[in-house]
């Protein structure tokens, strides 16, 4: 199996070692040095700063984690060259020349996935597999916060590109909940949001985000979304007929994880506690995931079509002034 990581920045070079234990990795980078010393360190071809030469070569699959606003050309390029693509959420920063990529994409017969992947995390997939146990579910509440100067250490959180309207703000970075709500309870109908910069950070994108939706199942969902929080929370509850989920994390690496479910028969158990759930499990899972795709067997990464719905209903969540 033979993979193409293009971009190696924070994301992108997690991509490279994880799908370095699972095939032959070749990089490329806009910043040549990069590349090289990424290849020298791990083994691996670099095609620098040269995409053109890149994708001269035979691929099974490409990752593409660059900036949101290169993904479509890029993409674009990537299937034309026979590969099938992994593109970094989400899919565009805008819905332009999406459709048309998804459409031409088909009609070669390439597929097309995109990185969401806190499908994999291990507490949302435990919720996905204890659902049944609660019943008919009727409403789920997820929420997502934490602090932006301290997401990336040692960087000036005003220059990384969500702080950026055009292509950042909370709602598009942190568009995990709405994928895995919409992954277990179906694609949104309706959304009702209030969103904006209600803080000090000096940004010009949302910090704040609160949204209602009603998904095709029936279900209710809301989720809350903030860079405001001094300590980075997760989780989810999910009430159905016969009990409820609920799940909650606390900090990054390590990370505290508890869920718990109750029951009318059983009362409360819990189903996992951990006060050091490994952080990048979920990417480690999710590498794994694109080879099966790549083999043609069935798999759970979002698709291109689902990840075009989702990237239509974050827009309507965005607001600025």
């Amino acid at each position: 199996m033979n993979i193409l990581i293009v971009g190696l920045g924070s994301i992108g070079s997690v991509h490279a070692i994880n799908a370095n234990k699972y095939s032959n990795i070749s990089v490329a980078d806009n910043d040549k040095a990069k590349a090289d010393t990424f290849a020298k360190r791990h083994e691996c071809v670099s095609y620098g700063d040269d995409l053109e030469e890149a994708f001269s070569h035979k691929f099974d699959g490409i990752i593409i984690a660059t900036p949101n606003k290169q993904h479509i050309e890029i993409a674009t390029k990537a299937i034309k060259s026979g590969a099938d693509v992994l593109i970094e959420k989400p899919i565009s920063h805008s819905v332009k020349d999406v459709q048309n990529f998804l459409d031409y994409a088909k009609k070669i017969n390439r597929k097309v996935y995109v990185v969401c992947n806190m499908r994999f995390h291990p507490a949302v997939k435990i919720l996905h597999n204890n659902l049944y146990k609660i019943g008919k579910p009727y409403f789920a509440r997820a929420h997502f916060g934490n602090y932006l100067p301290n997401m990336r250490v040692g960087v000036d959180y005003r220059q990384l590109y969500v702080a950026d309207k055009d292509e950042g703000g909370v709602a598009l970075d942190a568009i995990h909940e709405l994928d895995y709500l919409s992954w277990m309870f179906g694609t949104a109908e309706s959304i009702v949001s209030d969103s904006g910069r209600i803080s000090e950070l000096q940004i010009d994108a949302e910090d704040y985000a609160s949204i209602l939706t009603r998904h095709e199942s029936g279900v209710r969902s809301e989720v809350h979304l903030d860079y405001i929080r001094q300590v980075k929370l997760r989780g989810c509850e999910i009430s159905g007929s016969e009990g409820l989920l609920d799940w909650n994390s606390e900090g990054k690496s390590p990370e505290f994880c508890k869920i718990r479910i109750y029951t009318k028969s059983k009362g409360w158990e819990t189903l996992l506690e951990t006060k050091n759930l490994d952080s990048g499990s979920s990417m480690k899972e999710l590498t794994k995931e694109f080879i099966v795709a790549l083999q043609g067997r069935d798999n759970i990464l979002q698709t291109g079509d689902e990840a075009l719905i989702l990237l239509k209903n974050t827009l309507k969540v965005r607001k600025h002034d």
